[in-house]
């Protein structure tokens, strides 16, 4: 019987042929965070909240800085040479949004959107929320225009729209609110847009931010009404961003808010997660660099794509457009591509030509980068498709992601054993990592996916003994991770989760 995981965990403790392909930016990141947070509650990650592309994009990214645009294209290959009778070859895809800088970011006008829901008692998670906005509150500017909207059953402007000023005012209003009773969260939402609407200026950043700890169960609950009328505030140019706090909540819902009105959305399950976004994240979180972001795969002649990041299914062999997120200040995020290349004569060959479409939205005009990649082919006595550390450390974590969608579903078809080892492979595949690129949050997750062994070691009544996974190796390319690091046709469209 699955177990469950509707408690708040304490902060102080811890697409080509036609289909869309959705990915996620670095500030999509919630389904990394929530997983952490079921696992330690003790309980089985469901595979729906499993989001592989947003999962990958938590991490830490060492892109180059874009120059003289807001986006950067880069691409790397998990091993620059193949052998001549063809293999796999993994291409890694990044992109790196420009960082702000304090004189251009764009003033904002924004609401504070906030459950004080009897929920948000639970577990402090109205203490935690309090603080959170205290950071948030460092980084607003005297000229930005605030409202701040809480709501339980009913949705109330507890201060209409200001500018900031000095911000005591919001530090004595957040202070103030109390939690009870049940969750409105749609009225809460649509006041929230309502008092950014009443300043709406093409100038500004018009955002709302939702704090949200539970489930919509007052007023209209209904998912996908919710999102529509989300929709069409996100269409007029108020766009949305998402942070949940506790595992009692709608997951998808909050995913997709965030998704379509080209924000942000965060998971908050520590202190460590809460100065992440409000400090660390909080450019990314208010100001939108880039729109309509895509990137475009075309294979070379004897070239053919086997699998792309979060796509679920067969990928379409000859290419595909991959739509991804809205990207803000400072975003990163990676696309993960297997590629399979036939037999070659020796020297240079093509491998695909990649093109990063977006719109500037400083500029208001659409973007292009295009780089080609290409493989030097040889006679190889041994071929590692993985050898290079950065692109092997990023499809390790991809690997960690698809791991945690199968031992749900192994779970749940009662092979506790199998999703035992299974948790047990990745742990040592990730402390392989870990030693090689001398990365601490490979180490913080394989100590994760050995506390999920004891969670699925209580299914099974027993601890299997442990195996051991060989380490990664190095070959050739600058090294940005590890010891080597000096710190013509339409393509369809694909859908990633």
């Amino acid at each position: 019987m699955r177990m469950r995981i509707n408690m708040w965990i304490g902060l102080a403790g811890l697409m080509i042929v036609g289909i869309l392909v959705g990915g996620c930016a670095a500030s999509q990141d919630a389904s990394k965070s929530y997983s952490r947070a079921v696992i330690n509650r003790g309980a089985i990650v469901p595979a729906d909240t499993i989001r592989v592309a947003e999962y990958l994009n938590y991490y830490e990214q060492r892109f180059p800085e874009p120059v003289g645009q807001p986006l950067a294209l880069d691409l790397r290959l998990g091993n620059p040479t193949i052998p001549l009778q063809g293999g796999e070859v993994w291409l890694q895809i990044g992109i790196q949004a420009k960082a702000a800088e304090l004189r251009e970011r764009t003033p904002l006008n924004l609401a504070l959107v906030i459950d004080r829901s009897g929920s948000m008692n639970d577990y402090n998670k109205m203490h935690h929320v309090k603080q959170s906005l205290e950071v948030f509150l460092q980084s607003l500017h005297p000229d930005d225009i605030v409202a701040i909207v809480v709501y339980n059953e009913e949705a109330q402007v507890a201060r209409s729209a200001q500018h900031v000023g000095d911000g005591s005012w919001i530090l004595q209003t957040v202070q103030g609110i109390t939690p009870n009773k049940g969750t409105n969260l749609h009225a809460g939402l649509m006041q929230g847009f309502g008092e950014v609407d009443k300043n709406f200026d093409i100038r500004r950043n018009n955002r709302v931010i939702l704090l949200t700890g539970g489930i919509a169960n007052k007023g209209v609950t209904d998912p996908a009404t919710i999102a529509a009328d989300a929709l069409a505030y996100s269409e007029r140019g108020i766009y949305l961003s998402t942070i949940g706090l506790g595992l009692d909540l709608n997951d998808d819902l909050l995913s997709t808010l965030a998704r379509q009105g080209h924000g942000a959305y965060h998971f908050i399950d520590s202190a460590e997660e809460m100065d992440k976004v409000f400090r660390a994240e909080v450019d990314g979180l208010v100001e939108r660099v880039a729109n309509d972001v895509s990137v475009s795969i075309r294979p070379a002649l004897g070239v053919s794509v086997t699998s792309i990041t979060g796509l679920v299914g067969r990928a379409p062999i000859d290419g595909a457009q991959v739509k991804l997120q809205a990207m803000g200040s400072g975003d990163s995020q990676a696309l993960m591509v297997r590629l399979q290349v036939s037999p070659r004569g020796a020297g240079q060959q093509p491998l695909a030509d990649i093109t990063l479409d977006y719109a500037d939205v400083f500029a208001q005009r659409p973007r292009s980068l295009h780089q080609q990649v290409s493989v030097r082919a040889q006679n190889l006595a041994m071929y590692d498709p993985l050898a290079d550390n950065e692109v092997r450390r990023n499809a390790t974590i991809v690997r960690s992601a698809e791991a945690l969608k199968t031992i749900d579903a192994l779970f749940n078809d009662g092979q506790y054993r199998d999703a035992w080892e299974l948790a047990n492979a990745m742990e040592n595949d990730l402390r392989a990592m870990a030693q090689v690129i001398a990365d601490p949050r490979m180490v913080e997750d394989a100590d994760l996916f050995r506390r999920y062994q004891l969670t699925l070691s209580q299914a099974l009544g027993y601890d299997p003994t442990r195996g051991v996974h060989p380490a990664a190796t190095d070959n050739g390319q600058p090294q940005r991770w590890g010891v080597a690091t000096p710190v013509g046709t339409q393509l369809p469209e694909v859908e990633i989760r």
